[in-house]
């Protein structure tokens, strides 16, 4: 036994391993500790006040470093997956960047926002704000589902971008775009303005966002656990379960990750796979 796990010896290969519904693959902690720790940090908390925490609830004694490695190693696994998922969505896109401070310099976030589910269907860091990279989170859109009404501000980024990825000859596949500017700007597209000052709020504890391939990993995580791990007041429930999506928190997204990273057993994965309802 160790840290209060059962450990166990393999007698062919002479390997330790734990109980996999006790721990995670490769992990001797507990799942539970890990799970907390992910929901405390990206619900605000900074990683020196989630140590504390996780002493003070499950008696674990735990490092900043430790919480760091939860946090980039597993926003990178379960971002792999979600990414294969396929959301129902009402196809009312909401578009908007915010600039965000990466290493001291400025760098643009942009997100795209679903109007009725508020799952985030596209984002992406990028160094400038271009027609090309529009055009990039605008396909990352796309791939989710072909939206009817797009929403944006009167930022010149967007016309090039917008003719090349939902421009169609074909009436039944147009989007109509909703361009405002000026104050009128703020008051129709303010569902994505209200996530950029989640974003915000979220930043200002957080010390990691050195360099763009760690901000990158960081943000990723940010919006797993917005569409899949925190309800939403405005739905009451979360954006992926808005979305048809039956899988909710870190815990079940972990485990249907790990599942099909390893490609494991038919019969597993029955019975971790994410079901989409129809």
């Amino acid at each position: 036994v160790r840290a209060g796990i059962q450990r166990y010896l393999c007698k062919n290969c002479k390997h330790h391993f734990y109980d996999n519904a006790m721990t995670f693959p490769r992990m001797r902690v507990d799942s539970h500790v890990i799970v907390t720790s992910l929901n405390m940090y990206y619900s605000g908390l900074s990683t020196r006040k989630v140590t504390e925490q996780i002493l003070n609830i499950f008696g674990e004694h735990i490092s900043q470093t430790t919480v760091w490695y939860w946090v980039h190693r597993y926003s990178e696994l379960v971002g792999d997956f979600v990414e294969t998922l396929k959301p129902k969505l009402s196809g009312k896109y909401h578009h908007d960047e915010t600039e965000i401070a990466v290493g001291g310099q400025g760098r643009y976030f942009w997100e795209t926002i679903d109007e009725d589910t508020r799952f985030v269907v596209a984002h992406l860091l990028t160094e400038s704000r271009t027609s090309e990279n529009a055009r990039t989170v605008f396909k990352q859109a796309l791939e989710k589902q072909r939206p009817t009404m797009l929403f944006t501000d009167g930022s010149f980024a967007y016309d090039d971008a917008f003719n090349k990825v939902y421009y169609s000859h074909y009436k039944t596949e147009r989007v109509e775009w909703i361009r405002r500017v000026g104050i009128r700007a703020r008051e129709t597209n303010n569902i994505v303005e209200r996530l950029h000052g989640t974003l915000k709020d979220r930043l200002k504890p957080m010390r990691g966002l050195k360099n763009d391939k760690r901000a990158t990993t960081l943000l990723n995580g940010y919006i797993t656990n917005y569409n899949f791990c925190k309800k939403h007041q405005s739905i009451n429930m979360t954006p992926a379960e808005a979305a048809g999506i039956n899988v909710k928190g870190w815990k079940q997204l972990i485990e249907a990750a790990q599942t099909q990273k390893v490609g494991g057993k038919t019969e597993d994965r029955q019975v971790l796979e994410v079901v989409v309802r129809t």
